[in-house]
């Protein structure tokens, strides 16, 4: 996958990250860093592991900072919870 297509389509970037996940990290880093993060880049397959995503990133950014990262957090299925209230979401209808 060349670096254009990355950019062009960042579902395609996430899929690749969490397929190099799977299959290079996943059973060791659950055993050995449960909860904590992990930034892949996707270009080069190199993952970096931190206490938080924004040590994770800054790791895996310093280390090449022209690569193509995907975050996850060991363990999870999502790095974030998004969730809402109706009574929020009818004020950003009106």
């Amino acid at each position: 996958m060349d670096v254009d297509t990355l950019t062009k389509s960042p579902q395609e970037a996430a899929d690749k990250g969490t397929a190099i996940y799977k299959a290079k990290y996943q059973t060791a880093y659950e055993a050995e860093h449960p909860g904590k993060y992990v930034a892949i880049d996707i270009t080069t397959e190199k993952a970096w592991v931190a206490d938080t995503p924004e040590e994770a990133l800054t790791n895996a950014q310093k280390a090449n900072p022209a690569g193509f990262f995907h975050l996850i957090r060991i363990g999870s299925a999502g790095v974030f919870r998004v969730g809402y209230t109706q009574h929020n979401a009818r004020e950003w209808f009106t």
